[in-house]
């Protein structure tokens, strides 16, 4: 079975549309990649899915405002899918991870009236096997127990599975973001190995980039808000830059992807 779906990240939508972040609009770029996910992709995707910071600060204004941007009115369990109402992707369904910029509490309350916690879900489309999994709300990812118990019982069954997350597994070479990679992952690469997982999709670094986890391929994709540049001595430049998004096509077992840059 073929089908393709599309990957956005890190958002960092404010209440206000008006404010800037580095010189840069976050809202603007936010609804340039709508725009073009809607003239270019949106009737050839299955679904949608947002891999975390859908916010700035967490606060359910900003949460209001982003769920009024994207025309979802109804809630769902977590992560989704919850139908967008956005004109050219007009009910196609999303699926929504928090990232760190995302207080577990606010939200599972504001996008799926859930009690707070790590959102470790899954859910199936078209005999492939979506992993949600979650390392917490710190800018340093954290490898928790019950996410690798959780990961483990989930690739029990052996279906091919896709992993989404927000926080990186591979590193950039960006040394001030690869900081921020967990400490310890020798557990969960354990739980991969062998496994048929086709692909981790993540964000966070707000950068695109692939890598090799455990031996499954990883793909970072480039944030709708700012970027980041390696700086030298291990710091980083802000970058502003056209947003991305990912499409991917998953057939035969393989998955296959391609960067689009939204023209701003």
């Amino acid at each position: 079975m073929t089908f393709s779906f599309i990957q956005i990240s890190d958002h960092h939508l404010p209440a206000d549309e008006g404010r800037l972040k580095f010189g840069f609009s976050p809202w603007y770029a936010f609804r340039a990649t709508l725009r073009q996910i809607a003239a270019s992709h949106g009737a050839h995707a299955d679904f949608l899915v947002s891999t975390g910071d859908l916010v700035d600060k967490g606060t359910d204004d900003e949460y209001a405002a982003a769920r009024c941007a994207l025309g979802v009115q109804a809630r769902s369990d977590a992560p989704g899918p919850q139908a967008l109402g956005v004109d050219g992707i007009q009910g196609l369904p999303a699926y929504f991870l928090p990232g760190n910029h995302d207080p577990r509490e606010a939200f599972q309350r504001n996008m799926f009236g859930a009690p707070a916690g790590l959102l470790n879900a899954a859910f199936h489309h078209k005999g492939v096997q979506f992993v949600c999994i979650d390392f917490g709300a710190e800018n340093q990812a954290v490898v928790y127990p019950e996410t690798v118990a959780f990961v483990a019982g989930a690739l029990q069954s052996g279906e091919p599975s896709i992993i989404l997350t927000h926080h990186q597994l591979a590193p950039s070479g960006i040394a001030r973001l690869d900081q921020f990679l967990p400490a310890d992952t020798a557990p969960l690469a354990r739980t991969l190995r062998g496994r048929n997982v086709l692909g981790i999709f993540c964000g966070h670094f707000h950068l695109s980039y692939e890598g090799r986890f455990a031996g499954v391929p990883v793909f970072g994709t480039r944030s709708t808000t700012h970027s980041f540049a390696d700086a030298g001595g291990g710091r980083m430049h802000y970058v502003i830059g056209n947003p991305h998004y990912r499409v991917v096509t998953v057939a035969d077992g393989r998955v296959s992807t391609e960067i689009v840059e939204v023209v701003m």
